[in-house]
C-alpha cells in the first residue's frame, strides 16, 4: 500500500463529498483516475518531511498551521486503523501552494531524499492551488 496525494477538481470533489460513509469513500479513491500532475506517491519516509514542514512551522507562528495541514494534519474523511484520508480544501491549498514555495531548502543536501521530497511536495501543492483543486492524502489505500 502506497502514501498518495490526490488533487481533486471541482467536478469530481462533488463526487468525494458525496461519499459519506468509509466505503463510499474508499470507491472513490480506488475508482478516480487523476492525471499525472493530480497525483504523488510518497515513500514510507514521509513522516520525515512532515516533520522537517512543522520545525519550519514552530519557528513561524504564521505559516505554522497551514504546514501542519500539509500531510496529515487536514480535515480526516476516513481513520480506520491503517487506512486513512485528510482532506485539505481549495483555499488553503492555495495558500499553502505560496507558502511552500517560498520554503528556503538551501540548508538540505542537494543530494538528501529530504530535499527531493519537498520539492516534489512543492511542485504538487503549486499545480493543485494554480488549478484551484483540494488535495487529499490517503494512507493504506492505494
Amino acid at each position: 500500500m502506497a502514501n498518495v496525494f490526490l488533487a481533486v477538481a471541482r467536478d469530481d470533489a462533488k463526487a468525494l463529498f458525496a461519499a459519506r460513509n468509509p466505503d463510499a469513500l474508499r470507491s472513490f479513491v480506488l475508482s478516480y483516475e487523476p492525471s499525472d500532475e493530480q497525483r504523488l506517491e510518497v515513500s514510507s519516509e514521509w513522516m520525515e518531511a512532515n516533520d522537517y514542514l512543522q520545525r519550519i512551522g514552530q519557528q513561524n507562528d504564521q505559516i505554522a498551521m497551514p504546514l501542519t495541514m500539509a500531510f496529515n494534519g487536514g480535515r480526516p474523511l476516513l481513520q480506520e486503523g491503517s487506512q486513512q484520508v485528510y482532506l485539505v480544501r481549495p483555499d488553503i491549498v492555495g495558500y499553502l501552494g505560496a507558502i511552500l514555495s517560498d520554503l528556503n531548502l538551501e540548508e538540505l543536501s542537494e543530494d538528501s531524499q529530504l530535499k527531493t521530497d519537498i520539492i516534489r511536495l512543492q511542485e504538487f501543492y503549486i499545480q493543485a492551488a494554480e488549478s484551484r483543486q483540494c488535495v487529499i492524502f490517503t494512507i493504506g489505500i492505494l
